[in-house]
């Protein structure tokens, strides 16, 4: 689709973007009868005009591509769909990303019972019976509290289970009929160092019933080196604990009960098998896996096959003797086989679908999803096919690529309106002949939002219109009417009969004011195609030319005439464009009324 877009983009900037030359002088007084948006576009025009005349940019060489970077510019946003797979994220990464302070644990007692004291630890204690007191008491240096009456209590290195048994004998041998009520008042504070491949390695001060999670945290996650599968707890110089985060993201089983102490490292592994997957699966992103685990676990870490996947179409790259080497894969379960490799990648295509709408005098008007390779026929029998009061003939259907082209090849038109309303100013600055009706048809054109309508007929080619993504197709109820605008007395709808030609229907409305073209007549088709038609001059009227079929929804045009040669090519292309607008107005007000 990039390609075509740019070699689209090319054609018409290499067809229409020739500069034109003329003085930088133009009437002040001209400017004022102007419009303030198409003023404004003069003014803008005579300044690009006059940068493309400077040497620096006076090749045409270079104009092209000055302004195909500026075309190309406007579409780059369609391509951030391309995505090499190397850009995936690895996963897990974003845990820590989005790892908020609030979840770190706090200052403040709320433990399990399997919580080890040390020295910073308080407690409180309270006392109910013979005895009653409540005190806190703050473990010193040498792991004790100092209860009156019974002495020194050794409680480091004891659960806070253990230390209530222990308290509660202790008081139970000192006083009769005493009960012993024990609650963790404040927690320690701790230095762990996190090491190895975290983000911000380094020394840290957390509270006393913080895991190796919390450690990793603070430190800002793990580097773009470091393993996801391989935290070690060290704790004088043994490894006491590993965590591998898959077990928290992909299981969520995290039952650790070792609390983190002083003088605890925590040191992240270097990676060692990051497999690469995209594609058809649940969850694109790059996976860790163990040596021993075979490619078959890292579409389990995915989530699973999607349900668009093309099983025809699986592909995996491997490193091999310093080649990337594509070995075949005929199905999805061979990778139950495949032991994993580091840098492999993995890639399932996805079918691709579409995503149209269908409105209007059908059966089930909505949006479908459709499959590559179907067509407008599809998609009506989908929708049920066509109501009683149905009329193909004047479908609407409406596509994006069209939309960028004929977006493209208004705004060059356009740009050919300023240009010679530009030179006309020039030639005659003194206001010799009046060109009022180049600018009107000038604004006219600027306020005419592009649309993206194919010309098709859908009776005959129905089959062989294949959908794209976006696609839009408004079936009209059969109308009663012809439509004409423009330089007629009475501008409007009009019956439609089988038996009048133009020249009946322009009557019907008044016939052609003085001010009409004696140049053409525009006709747009209910199908969008359009058909000029010369007027030919009697001796007492203007006559139009009967050799035309007219239809039901039919809309005729009739322009007012351009006094400047120059300009009539172009405007017979403005009208074309604005007719088309006309032409789909009509018909999706058809389809709203149907619905």
């Amino acid at each position: 689709m990039t390609m075509k877009k740019s070699f689209l983009q090319s054609l018409l900037v290499c067809i229409f973007l020739i500069p034109i030359a003329y003085s930088q002088e133009i009437s002040e007084e001209f400017l004022k009868t102007l419009p303030p948006g198409v003023r404004s576009d003069v003014l803008n025009r005579i300044d690009d005009q006059e940068k493309i005349t400077d040497p620096t940019y006076s090749s045409l060489q270079t104009q092209t591509k000055i302004e195909k970077k500026e075309l190309e510019d406007e579409t780059a946003e369609d391509d951030d769909f391309i995505r090499n797979i190397d850009d995936l994220m690895v996963f897990g990464s974003d845990f820590f990303r989005t790892y908020q302070s609030t979840y770190m644990p706090i200052n403040e007692p709320n433990l399990s019972a399997e919580y080890i004291l040390d020295f910073g630890d308080t407690l409180e204690i309270q006392l109910v019976g013979q005895k009653n007191y409540q005190q806190k008491f703050a473990l010193q240096r040498d792991g004790s509290i100092n209860l009156p009456d019974i002495g020194k209590v050794i409680l480091t290195g004891l659960s806070l289970d253990n230390a209530y048994s222990l308290i509660n004998a202790k008081v139970e041998s000192a006083y009769i009929g005493t009960q012993a009520y024990v609650s963790l008042s404040n927690i320690r504070d701790i230095n762990v160092l996190v090491s190895g491949n975290a983000y911000n390695p380094g020394i840290y001060t957390l509270p006393g019933n913080s895991n190796i999670l919390h450690a990793i945290s603070v430190a800002g996650g793990i580097n773009e080196f470091g393993s996801y599968r391989e935290i070690n707890l060290i704790r004088n110089q043994e490894i006491i604990e590993t965590l591998d985060m898959y077990d928290v993201l992909i299981t969520g089983i995290y039952n650790t009960k070792i609390t983190l102490q002083s003088g605890d490292t925590i040191f992240v592994k270097p990676v060692k098998n990051m497999i690469s997957i995209d594609g058809a699966v649940k969850r694109p992103a790059k996976y860790e896996l163990f040596k021993n685990q075979n490619l078959s676990d890292v579409i389990n870490y995915a989530n699973g096959v999607d349900v668009q996947a093309d099983n025809s179409n699986i592909f995996l790259d491997r490193i091999i003797d310093g080649e990337v080497k594509a070995l075949p894969i005929s199905d999805v379960k061979d990778f139950d086989k495949i032991q994993s490799k580091d840098r492999d990648k993995i890639f399932i295509r996805k079918h691709s679908f579409r995503l149209v709408s269908i409105e209007g005098a059908i059966l089930r008007p909505g949006r479908y999803l459709m499959a590559e390779g179907e067509s407008i026929n599809d998609l009506l029998k989908k929708s049920g096919g066509y109501t009683s009061n149905a009329y193909p003939f004047g479908a609407v259907y409406e596509t994006e690529q069209a939309l960028l082209i004929n977006r493209m090849a208004k705004d060059i038109l356009y740009e050919e309106f300023i240009d010679n309303i530009i030179i006309a100013s020039q030639k005659n600055p003194t206001g010799g002949f009046d060109i009022s009706s180049v600018v009107d048809l000038t604004e006219n054109l600027k306020n005419n939002s592009p649309n993206g309508r194919v010309a098709i007929d859908i009776e005959n080619e129905g089959s062989n219109v294949i959908l794209s993504d976006k696609d839009r197709l408004i079936i009209p109820e059969t109308p009663k009417h012809i439509y004409i605008y423009g330089e007629v007395s009475y501008e409007g709808a009009l019956r439609f009969e089988d038996s009048y030609n133009l020249d009946n229907y322009i009557s019907k409305a008044g016939g052609l004011k003085d001010s009409a073209s004696d140049k053409a007549i525009y006709v747009l088709h209910p199908n969008g195609d359009t058909q000029r038609a010369i007027l030919r001059k009697s001796l007492f009227q203007n006559s139009p030319d009967s050799e035309l079929i007219l239809y039901p929804g039919s809309v005729i045009f009739v322009p007012r005439g351009i006094d400047n040669t120059a300009t009539n090519r172009l405007a017979a292309q403005a009208y074309v464009s604005i007719l088309g607008n006309i032409g789909i107005a009509l018909a999706s007000l058809s389809s709203i009324n149907n619905n």
